[in-house]
């Protein structure tokens, strides 16, 4: 396993590189831009600060968790343009094995991307409590493992080349369908002390749920296919 994730972070170090960069970027516009009481006429309230800042930070959660699926696509392009599966299975790795370095791939790009994310929320002028730090953390998450498990599961299924031009189509709703949960309690009067129940949700229901769907359908489909 630790020889398949070597070679996996070797193959796509340059673009790991160039995602980090741009969510960096994102991350200190991010900062830059949250500072809403400066730029307004009136004296914002703590809900309207708060309510800005997170919808500031919503493009660079949809870029975090957008990534970590095209770099799992990435993955199963190299595979395929190397004959790198028929090889590794031939010296006895199994297909199950080659998935889950996949999902650990996945797993750890999201980590990595979220430091930046981190920096943003803290970064931001805002007043968030713990209830908004743990509903945008559980929602980045939810984020960017739902963008993961749908990348691996058509990549399995039908191969990366059919696979880049299927995800880049859906990749913008694959991505704000779990982000759309967080919008709801940030853009209702009232409902800010509830953002970390939507936060649990998209984790649970998106991050966990369908990550566990989506394994158990690649792995039946990836041992089926004929490499």
């Amino acid at each position: 396993m630790k020889g398949l994730l070597l070679k996996e972070f070797y193959n796509q170090r340059l673009i790991f590189i160039i995602y980090l960069a741009i969510v960096v970027l994102v991350s200190l516009i991010a900062i830059s831009d949250g500072d809403v009481a400066s730029s307004s006429e009136t004296i914002p309230t703590i809900e309207e600060i708060n309510r800005t800042s997170i919808l500031t930070l919503l493009p660079l959660g949809f870029l975090a968790g957008f990534y970590p699926g095209n770099l799992v696509i990435s993955s199963y392009s190299f595979d395929e343009k190397a004959h790198w599966t028929p090889f590794i299975i031939s010296v006895g790795v199994k297909k199950s094995t080659i998935l889950c370095s996949k999902i650990i791939l996945n797993l750890i790009s999201s980590i990595i991307l979220f430091i930046p994310f981190l920096i943003g929320m803290i970064g931001v002028n805002a007043y968030f409590d713990a209830n908004i730090y743990i509903g945008l953390i559980l929602t980045f998450f939810g984020t960017a493992l739902f963008s993961g498990s749908v990348a691996i599961f058509i990549c399995s299924a039908l191969g990366s080349s059919k696979a880049i031009a299927i995800v880049s189509f859906i990749s913008i709703f694959v991505s704000l369908i779990p982000l759309s949960l967080i919008i709801i309690p940030a853009t209702i009067p009232g409902m800010m002390n509830l953002i970390w129940v939507f936060g649990l949700v998209c984790f649970l229901v998106f991050g966990v749920g369908f990550y566990i769907i989506f394994y158990f359908s690649s792995l039946a489909l990836f041992k089926k296919r004929d490499f």
